[in-house]
């Protein structure tokens, strides 16, 4: 929540209204006597001191939690921040309010008590219920745009999810996949019953892997790894040694985190844009870097143009966004492209 005056004025004229109140409260109390003139005199200089104090501490209060929001931010410390929201801005209120009471009540601005030691107990109670009311508004204020940024945030993670979903299927499933999977299964049958059956097996793993996991949106490495290697098992079937794939990645790695799908969608592509021949290898390779996990293949790209509509990065780099605020990172040199994708833990 950001400083806004209109917050400070609002507040001033709740300290007018306070003070109004007060003034016809004291005139109800004396029977209706007194001098009317007095009464309204009475009214104009509680009025205005009532406006000043208001704004004065109001404006100071919520410059601190500006600065609070900062400093000891809820997502990182809240046991700091409410804390600080506890005690400092009630103690920085009481102390701005001091000067300001004795100021007042010297220059004659208070015909409500005859004392400084009443003036000041009165006004030190206003300016922590101010601060209560203060601290309130702001909170609430943050905790119902997280609330409402959130639900937007769920419903873009659906949207992606299910874009995400829809892309994997339909590379599944078109009619070209297809056709040369089941012509592969075909050829090993009569060729070699062992390799078919193998070749079928890593088949049947891959949609089952989208049916039983489509709709979670952070997946294991370890999982996705598996996933990836099943993908790769078809086509080193189908390309034989024009494809060349290693996958080296530390164990404890193994139970961190990453989008569902999201080695797949840079395996495949990395197949449907490049040469595959026994000329020219493809080669894949899955590590880890840090806190990556990092896909790379060599650059050899086909000679006829194929038309990418670049759905399905654009579709990664947005989930991560939402899932971590985290970003990949995608580059090419003369030799490689390469990707890298951020590990996430755990919680």
């Amino acid at each position: 929540m950001k400083f806004n005056f209109r917050i400070i004025l609002y507040f001033g004229f709740a300290g007018v209204l306070s003070s109004a109140f007060m003034s016809v409260l004291r005139f109800v109390q004396n029977n209706f006597e007194g001098d009317i003139i007095n009464v309204c005199g009475n009214f104009f200089l509680n009025a205005i001191q009532g406006y000043l104090l208001v704004v004065i501490v109001a404006s100071v209060v919520l410059l601190v939690l500006s600065w609070i929001n900062k400093v000891f931010p809820w997502n990182k410390n809240a046991y700091l921040r409410f804390a600080a929201d506890l005690l400092i801005t009630p103690l920085v209120a009481v102390v701005v309010m001091v000067p300001l009471s004795i100021t007042t009540f010297y220059v004659g601005m208070d015909y409500d008590h005859p004392t400084l030691r009443d003036h000041m107990i009165t006004n030190l109670v206003m300016a922590i219920v101010m601060d209560m009311i203060m601290v309130g508004i702001y909170e609430g204020y943050y905790f119902f745009n997280l609330w409402k940024t959130s639900l937007v945030r769920n419903e873009q993670l659906k949207k992606e999810n299910m874009t995400a979903r829809y892309e994997a299927l339909k590379n599944q499933i078109n009619p070209h996949f297809l056709f040369n999977s089941l012509n592969t299964a075909s050829a090993l049958i009569h060729e070699d019953p062992n390799r078919a059956e193998e070749f079928i097996d890593e088949f049947s793993k891959i949609y089952r892997f989208l049916l039983e996991h489509q709709d979670k949106n952070l997946h294991l490495l370890e999982d996705e790894l598996t996933f990836v290697r099943s993908f790769l098992s078809l086509q080193e079937i189908r390309f034989g040694e024009s494809l060349q794939s290693t996958i080296a990645v530390e164990e404890h790695k193994l139970k961190y985190l990453i989008p569902t799908l999201s080695l797949q969608l840079l395996v495949e592509n990395a197949i449907k844009h490049n040469q595959v021949t026994a000329e020219q290898p493809l080669n894949i390779s899955i590590k880890d870097e840090e806190d990556m996990i990092v896909v790379k293949n060599s650059l050899q790209l086909r000679s006829e143009s194929l038309k990418s509509t670049g759905i399905g990065l654009n579709n990664l780099n947005a989930r991560y966004e939402m899932l971590a605020s985290l970003k990949p990172v995608f580059l090419k040199t003369e030799k490689e492209y390469v990707a890298k994708l951020p590990l996430i833990k755990e919680e």
